[in-house]
């Protein structure tokens, strides 16, 4: 059917009128109560609770709003959006409307959110963006049942994730116009073709892991007779695997940045335009991550865009590049030696990496990092390789996944499991934090072990293994020697971000328990499957069973400390309202609010059982 979006207005039916502005009232409520929530969450915004579920906002501009929700075990405000009343509804001005918008709340809170005006501008672009997708992905959600698609293949579930739960305008994509969000949005589905360009080794950074050659590589990814025609495209265009390297890129990218910032490499044979080869990709909720159609189970393609989206540029950095197969076979190795990770943890590595270097922009380090990051691409394992049976694979982010009737897509694959939500979100906790807790106690390594970089492997709907993505930039290392990194390759060491351990510590508790079971939390316990204390109280049971077990890693759970009685609140939003969108040399680092009260405190206080929580010094 066609999507309404895509219809030329002046052709629409009355009855469509009807419900588009059904949908972008929906929409509209939905995105004005994240930024509500979020905002509260971060301290830029105060609610007022003026009754048991009942919430006021009194803003400097004179203009309040009024809304039910509830009070979460994080202490933040979960708001309903359809209760959202804007005082005064009405101001007689072209941009009022008959039901509170995101977009006038910006204009309303403007001495609260205290944005510079070419701030302010640009947050209101990336709202619109994000307002357009979330009208295409409430239209296609409502046409699937949470239960069909908890089956479905792991593409299509993915292309209907809503994106990053914290990030309040997380679909602005700024750079693309409606057409680019037609061919390329993963919400979307459409085919991607890659052009592959023929690339000068000496201005390129190279790695890989050494069990992988580029011609295996190559082979794996294409098939013998697409490398075939891509090796005579090579040939037929005067290059050699000798002198270049072969490098895919995405269309976008080459019709948008390529073919004019690196227009003297084309000239000068240094880059070499192939053609398209590959058959065809799709795009994964991260944009530019791309996995086959047509050939299942080969490398998934991380390239570079050039485009702004949630808080970063989405390009390819250099500095892990060459390392970033060796990180992968350290990671694997630690996991096959190790009794409490070799059946459970699979790290998907990065067999290969390229980054091409701008002849000119290498020699500006200062100039904002977005020109140093346009050409590069990584080949990275996919889940679905590395699985057999009745085993599926699903980001951590699907199993979030509200169906139109409001469950999230978890409880769905708890019932198809045959089991009770706790028994399931037990097994849940046993291979996703346990491991990940364990790799930082036993190794001193933490993962940013957000909903995008975990997918959970299940069997026959049953959690039974996680796989860990996205080891360039993504993998830290505590800052003290552990006598566990005695087989650590200093390159490794030198490339890893080091970090003291109150900081390392964040990957799982700021990454994963606020980022992902803050979240995943609220929505169970607001669709009735299960309260939140239940929820941290079977987390906490679970950490301190598996420290029980391992007695004699207590020192460690002493430095990376869970169970204390605060934690840092790291905001993302209130960091881009600060520093705007212009052009920097780094991406920006997040900011920090007053102190978390701790759940798992809580729950380890509320019922320690057997088990006795560690006490921070």
């Amino acid at each position: 059917m066609t999507d309404l979006l895509e219809r030329r207005p002046e052709t629409r039916e009355r009855s469509d009128r009807g419900a588009d502005a059904a949908d972008w009232e929906t929409v509209c409520r939905a995105s004005l109560a994240k930024l509500l929530s979020e905002l509260s969450y971060e301290e830029v915004i105060s609610l007022r609770q003026v009754s048991d579920g009942h919430f006021r906002l009194d803003l400097q501009s004179g203009v309040s709003y009024r809304m039910e929700g509830w009070t979460g075990i994080w202490n933040n405000n979960w708001v309903d959006g359809g209760t959202i009343i804007r005082e005064p509804e009405e101001d007689g001005s072209a941009a009022s409307a008959s039901f509170p918008s995101p977009l006038r709340f910006v204009v309303d809170a403007r001495t609260e959110l205290n944005m510079a005006p070419e701030t302010e501008a640009m947050f209101v672009r990336e709202l619109s963006n994000t307002l357009r997708q979330d009208l295409v992905l409430l239209r296609k959600n409502r046409q699937v049942d949470g239960r069909h698609l908890a089956t479905e293949p792991a593409h299509v579930r993915h292309a209907l994730l809503e994106g990053h739960p914290k990030a309040v305008a997380n679909k602005g994509r700024l750079g693309w116009g409606v057409q680019d969000l037609q061919d390329y949005a993963p919400e979307n589905r459409s085919p991607i073709r890659l052009v592959w360009l023929a690339a000068d080794r000496q201005q390129c950074r190279i790695g890989q892991s050494p069990d992988m050659s580029e011609q295996a590589n190559l082979g794996e990814t294409l098939g013998p007779e697409e490398t075939g025609r891509l090796l005579g495209a090579m040939e037929a265009q005067g290059v050699s695997l000798a002198t270049h390297t072969l490098i895919p890129v995405h269309p976008w990218q080459w019709d948008h940045v390529l073919q004019q910032a690196y227009v003297a490499e084309l000239m000068e044979h240094r880059l070499v335009w192939l053609g398209s080869f590959g058959g065809r990709y799709v795009a994964g909720p991260s944009l530019r991550t791309l996995t086959s159609l047509d050939r299942p189970g080969s490398p998934d393609i991380k390239l570079a865009m050039t485009i702004l989206n949630t808080s970063a540029w989405r390009g390819i950095p250099g500095k892990f590049i060459a390392h970033g197969g060796v990180i992968s076979d350290w990671l694997s190795g630690l996991v096959a030696a190790d009794s409490v990770l070799e059946n459970t943890v699979i790290i998907l590595r990065e067999q290969r990496g390229i980054w091409y270097r701008h002849p000119i922009y290498d020699r500006m380090p200062d100039a904002p990092y977005q020109h140093h990051e346009t050409l590069g691409a990584i080949w990275r394992e996919t889940a679905a390789s590395r699985i057999r049976g009745n085993r599926d694979a699903c980001l951590y982010a699907a199993l979030l996944h509200l169906d139109a009737g409001g469950t999230p897509l978890a409880v769905h694959h708890a019932a198809l499991a045959g089991l009770s939500i706790h028994e399931w979100i037990r097994d849940l906790f046993q291979v996703t934090v346990v491991p990940l807790y364990h790799f930082l106690a036993k190794y001193g390594v933490g993962f940013i072990a957000h909903g995008q970089n975990l997918t959970i492997i299940l069997e026959n709907h049953r959690p039974v293994g996680l796989a860990i993505k996205d080891l360039q930039g993504d993998v830290d290392l505590v800052d003290r020697v552990f006598p566990e990194h005695a087989g650590l390759p200093a390159e490794v060491r030198r490339t890893l971000a080091a970090k003291p351990p109150a900081y390392i510590v964040h990957d799982i508790q700021t990454a994963h328990f606020v980022t992902v079971l803050r979240f995943f939390s609220a929505r169970l316990q607001a669709c009735g499957a299960m309260n939140e204390r239940d929820f941290y109280a079977l987390l906490a049971d679970t950490l301190l069973g598996y420290m029980e077990a391992h007695r004699e890693l207590q020192d460690r759970f002493a430095l990376f400390e869970l169970f204390a009685a605060e934690m840092p609140r790291v905001c993302i939003n209130k960091v881009r309202f600060d520093i705007g969108y212009a052009d920097a040399a780094r991406r920006p680092l997040p900011a920090l609010g007053t102190n978390l009260r701790n759940p798992l405190h809580l729950a380890a206080q509320d019922s320690p059982g057997p088990h006795t929580a560690p006490t921070a010094d």
